[in-house]
This record gives C-alpha cells, sequence and structure tokens, in this order.
C-alpha cells in the first residue's frame, strides 16, 4: 500500500516558536501529557532526529486505529521541515 497524507493548520505564533514544538519530541510529549489526542508516547528508537521511530497510543474510544508506529525520514531545521513515515499499524492495517 502506498499512499500520503499531510495536513496543514494555521497557528499564532512565530515560526522559531511552532518548530521548537514540531521539530522535536516536545510536542508528542505535551500531546501525551494532555492525554486528549495521545494516550502513551513511546520512544522505540533513536533521539528525535532521522531515523528516529516512535509509538503512538490513542484514547480508548478514539474513531479509526488504536495506535501506530511511525519513523523520521526527514528532518530540516533551517526549512522547517519533517517527515515521518507510518512503518507499522495505523493506516498500514
Amino acid at each position: 500500500m502506498f499512499g500520503q497524507l499531510s495536513h496543514e493548520l494555521e497557528i499564532n505564533v512565530p515560526p522559531s516558536e511552532a518548530w521548537e514544538l514540531c521539530g522535536t519530541l516536545r510536542l508528542a510529549k505535551l500531546l501525551e501529557e494532555d492525554g486528549t489526542l495521545i494516550q502513551k508516547f513511546e520512544l522505540t528508537e533513536g533521539d528525535g532526529g532521522i531515523g528516529t521511530i516512535l509509538k503512538l497510543t490513542f484514547p480508548p474510544g478514539t474513531p479509526g486505529f488504536t495506535d501506530y508506529k511511525e519513523k523520521f525520514t526527514k528532518l530540516d531545521n533551517e526549512k522547517r521541515l519533517k517527515e515521518a513515515e507510518v512503518i507499522e499499524g495505523g493506516y498500514l492495517e
């Protein structure tokens, strides 16, 4: 199976602040603390750079799938660009 899913969201903060969250593992950690979107965040491999693998588990009752693993395939701090590939679960199932 091959496909692509992307999402754009306009936020009212300076780009440097947004990238400080999105370009690191801080966003996943904050979402886990909140518990609304992500029940559990597991760092399976890596340190947040290219090759990092995360397992994200969603709260019970979340429509769709219960969890998936993603791998960071591209990380460009200059362009503020991060790409991840689902490698297990999620839309692959």
